[in-house]
């Protein structure tokens, strides 16, 4: 079968969330990293929507992290992601969707909100690995894109606010509900836990980074990690990392 393909933005939690999917498979695949902005034509055209993550497989083209987790499930069902009970893989994908439509947003307004007052360190995180000239033309397109990103994702100093208290609910919640077993859903490791940690992983300070963020690393970015950091629910994301999130199946384009 041909080589699956990953479409990416490589600091993206989101875009986390599928690449350790497809690690946690031993899948390898080819990762395109893309930019911020200019990644919409692209994956207008490859996708019909202009969001990443968004894997190919050959003829197949799955957008979105939850779709393509439930795609490599399909197509590539050990090791399992999704529990073989039905009550309990109800519950999995509830957390999953929960992680997705609340925590994941919230957690990524208000890093954002935080390190656009950085910009070239921002610019950096995003250009990393990228050529020299992919660097250069993003940092002097970059004034633009911020602007549309403030204004897109509602990015205000309120709704930043309101994003740390959903945060906050998101690590309550992996601290109390992991409480028994160690896992959100049953006793052993899923796509709910999957979904929770790589969400919540900009919240934690990790090295190495599963964002690979630059180094040395801004004063904002160290002052956000700190404000998380004696939170129980960072202690989680680390462990699942540690024990569940493997190594890189990433191969080469000519591979």
């Amino acid at each position: 079968m041909p080589t699956p393909e990953l479409f990416q933005f490589k600091v993206s939690h989101f875009n986390e969330k599928a690449r350790w999917a497809l690690d946690f498979k031993g899948i390898e695949h080819v990762r395109h990293s893309l930019l911020p902005g200019p990644q919409k034509s692209k994956m207008q055209k490859l996708s019909g929507q202009q969001q990443t993550p968004v894997l190919r497989c050959g003829d197949d083209v799955v957008a979105g992290s939850a779709a393509i987790i439930d795609y490599l499930e399909r197509r590539f069902p050990e090791p399992r992601l999704y529990p073989r009970d039905d009550a309990t893989l109800r519950r999995a994908i509830s957390v999953q969707a929960r992680f997705d439509d609340e925590v994941g947003p919230a957690i990524r307004l208000a890093m954002f909100h935080d390190l656009l007052l950085d910009p070239a360190y921002f610019v950096s995180m995003f250009t990393s690995g990228q050529p020299l000239l992919a660097r250069v033309g993003y940092r002097a397109i970059f004034p633009i894109v911020s602007i549309l990103m403030v204004r897109q994702m509602k990015i205000t100093t309120e709704n930043a606010e309101a994003a740390r208290a959903t945060t906050r609910r998101g690590l309550d919640f992996v601290v109390e509900e992991s409480r028994e077993t160690g896992y959100l859903a049953g006793d052993s490791f899923s796509v709910a836990d999957l979904a929770a940690a790589s969400l919540l992983a900009p919240a934690v300070e990790m090295d190495p980074s599963p964002f690979g963020y630059p180094k040395p690393f801004c004063s904002r970015l160290r002052v956000w990690w700190d404000s998380w950091r004696e939170h129980p629910g960072t202690a989680w994301v680390r462990s699942m990392y540690e024990r569940h999130r493997g190594v890189s199946r990433e191969v080469s384009a000519a591979a």
